[in-house]
């Protein structure tokens, strides 16, 4: 590590402790670590005003586990944005799933090259043949029921019926439609294959996605700070930011915090909430060989390459996103982003220098959300080759 990278692994460690504060008046100069420190916090509220966004929570670790987190912003009306807010991850928690079914290959209870028909019964608009890597890295060829005209995404949103609960075959037989391509014979995004892995899951393991999540995945590493299903009581000292969503089509964002999560929960099957800092603590630790057996992680790492012109997305691997090279200049980035209803989130390691960092709003505002995280990159980057 370089001299300035330790010196950053300071500066986040008295950070972290209260040990770093600022200068104001005819106080003495900040440290250079103090200042990294000052200059972090600046860049996120530029960044948050610049998209109009409501509120942010980001955290930023580097190779020593040493991190930062910072906050800007609100959750609503008169309550600012807390270090302890738990935002949805959206589809950046896929790569949770993604580990969850690799952990269970390693532990002999599926192999990913298995068929569904193996473990799921007919389903309308289902290849019986599609393998379970292939449901994982978009190659499978089903519909992406978001896109379907009677979706709830394609309603205005306040037609949405907030309280319904989807059940898994009213998803296949009224929001789904012919495959794009037989399996393996293209790339498209689509939720159905994370979809179908849950009830795989369930079968294979006795118990919930969230539970098994959390037993094989978050308990060795000590991360107790995510909700994995809304049905459970949010844990303890931790509140979930609200979310901000344009109900009405005017350009500004209305509190929706207090609407049943039930339609989007039960579409997603997979609706996760986290700290900042947990969810980089998590790809962390992932990046690092602590969850998975190299071979494992390689095989998560082993990226086919979507159509041309998909946004951010030069590779797709199993649950994890090779991002496209101008996120940050001459870094190799891995990670994924999430757009769901009045959130927006996104995880991402830089194996190069060894940082991982999370960034998590509370609000739709999904132009210029690239360049927000770029901008907190650029600095750390910048200060650490200074």
């Amino acid at each position: 590590m370089s001299s300035n990278a330790r010196a950053l692994a300071v500066g986040l460690a008295l950070a972290l402790t209260g040990g770093v504060t600022t200068s104001c008046g005819s106080d003495p100069p900040l440290a250079p670590e103090a200042t990294f420190v000052r200059e972090l916090q600046q860049a996120l509220d530029d960044a948050l005003e610049s998209i109009s966004g409501v509120g942010v929570s980001a955290a930023v670790i580097m190779p020593d586990g040493n991190r930062w987190v910072g906050v800007s912003g609100v959750s609503h009306e008169g309550v600012s944005i807390t270090p302890d807010m738990l935002f949805d991850m959206g589809s950046a928690g896929k790569n949770l799933f993604a580990a969850l079914m690799l952990k269970l290959a390693e532990e002999g209870l599926l192999s990913l090259d298995d068929s569904l028909h193996e473990y799921l019964p007919p389903m309308p608009h289902v290849d019986p043949n599609i393998t379970i890597r292939q449901g994982l890295n978009h190659t499978s060829g089903l519909y992406m029921a978001v896109e379907h005209p009677a979706a709830p995404f394609s309603q205005p949103y306040d037609a949405i019926d907030f309280e319904k609960w989807w059940t898994i075959d009213e998803i296949f037989t009224s929001l789904m439609d012919d495959p794009y391509f037989p399996p393996s014979e293209g790339w498209h995004y689509s939720q159905a294959g994370y979809q179908l892995g849950t009830l795989i899951v369930e079968q294979v393991t006795g118990t919930t996605v969230a539970e098994a999540i959390q037993s094989r995945l978050l308990d060795p590493l000590g991360i107790h700070g995510m909700l994995l299903d809304l049905t459970e009581p949010t844990p303890a000292n931790f509140e979930i930011a609200h979310n901000w969503v344009d109900t009405d089509g005017d350009g500004s964002f209305d509190d929706v915090g207090d609407r049943s999560r039930n339609w989007i929960n039960s579409l997603s099957r997979i609706l996760y909430y986290t700290r900042a800092e947990d969810f980089a603590m998590w790809l962390h630790a992932l990046m690092q060989g602590q969850v998975l057996e190299q071979a494992s992680l390689d095989e998560m790492l082993t990226f086919v390459f979507p159509n041309p012109g998909e946004p951010r997305v030069a590779g797709y691997g199993l649950g994890l996103v090779e991002v496209e090279p101008d996120l940050v200049e001459g870094q190799t980035v891995w990670g994924h982003g999430g757009s769901i209803a009045g959130y927006r989130a996104f995880v991402g390691h830089l194996p190069g220098p060894g940082i991982t960092i999370s960034v998590l709003i509370n609000s739709d505002s999904e132009e210029g959300f690239g360049e927000f995280i770029t901008g907190l990159l650029q600095v750390i980057l910048d200060w650490a080759s200074s």
